[in-house]
């Protein structure tokens, strides 16, 4: 597509590899001619997975990082290279709709808004564990969603001006970005929009052990990169015990809200509750002790 500027790019960090990256790929190959939009993966791993990519889909920008790097860090590399006006995120796990392209550029239309984002709907998934990593990942970002300003985006599914990631380039290694970048952008000003049209699909599958160690990892990243002062970390030990129960309730409120899949959730509720505590014990050790290596960990 060469180096003319381009109104959208698509990034995507990839380092679980296949099915995903290539069932993504697949998934936005059509709208991504549609709109003249480039599409960058930066691969880690063996430069054979590079090699791979490239072969397969030769209308994708494929940066081939071999040593084990960050999501956020893969992500920040895309960017870096970007071409397009916006800059759209998806998770390798995920399906994009056939018009999300098209639905991420309305949204920005104008341009009063400088991060926009949509839903995360499941995928029909036939073993509870998969409606698990659902529930857990995404229980923020259920449909139906409403459009107009907020500041809820997620993501696995999310376009920013690339503008303003650039302004905030800094930020952009440092931990996950609902935790880092986005209450910087907010505290400055930025505005969010919410585009209900804007869809994409969390594939799955993923084993159970392997989610409770991710789940592990992520929350103690996520826990290690917030800046909370030492009374709001001590409260969080004290109240540890509960705390699973607490996100318990507050996921079945947003479910229950939203009525999306409820009876999959009621299903559910046994595998989800030793997850939650694994999601504690990891913000647990995280505000302890700080994110370590935990970032390098989480695929």
């Amino acid at each position: 597509m060469g180096t003319k500027p381009q109104d959208i790019s698509v990034v995507i960090a990839s380092i679980v590899g296949p099915p995903f990256i290539d069932e993504c790929l697949e998934s936005i190959e059509r709208q991504v001619k549609d709109c003249a939009a480039e599409v960058i993966v930066v691969a880690c791993g063996d430069s054979a997975y590079a090699e791979r990519l490239t072969r397969k889909f030769p209308w994708v920008r494929v940066i081939h990082r071999a040593e084990r790097e960050t999501v956020p860090e893969l992500r920040r590399r895309g960017v870096k290279e970007a071409h397009g006006a916006i800059v759209a995120i998806v998770e390798e796990h995920c399906l994009a709709a056939p018009d999300w392209l098209r639905r991420a550029m309305e949204a920005h239309a104008g341009g009063e808004y400088g991060v926009v984002g949509g839903p995360v709907v499941d995928y029909a998934y036939k073993r509870l564990r998969d409606w698990v990593v659902y529930f857990c990942e995404y229980n923020g970002y259920l449909p139906p969603w409403q459009d107009g300003e907020t500041y809820n985006l997620g993501s696995a599914n999310i376009a920013y001006s690339r503008a303003v990631l650039l302004k905030y380039e800094s930020c952009l290694s440092q931990g996950y970005w609902e935790a880092g970048l986005h209450p910087r952008l907010i505290a400055d000003g930025v505005k969010f929009r919410s585009a209900p049209a804007m869809v994409v699909h969390h594939r799955g599958p993923f084993d159970y052990g392997y989610y409770l160690q991710q789940r592990y990892w992520f929350s103690r990243a996520f826990a290690g990169a917030r800046r909370l002062p030492a009374s709001r970390k001590l409260a969080y030990f004290v109240a540890a015990p509960v705390v699973p129960l607490l996100l318990l309730a507050r996921m079945a409120q947003r479910v229950l809200r939203q009525r999306c899949r409820v009876e999959k959730f009621a299903q559910s509720l046994p595998l989800l509750i030793p997850v939650l505590f694994v999601y504690v014990a990891g913000e647990f050790v995280g505000y302890l002790a700080g994110p370590g290596d935990a970032l390098l960990k989480v695929e």
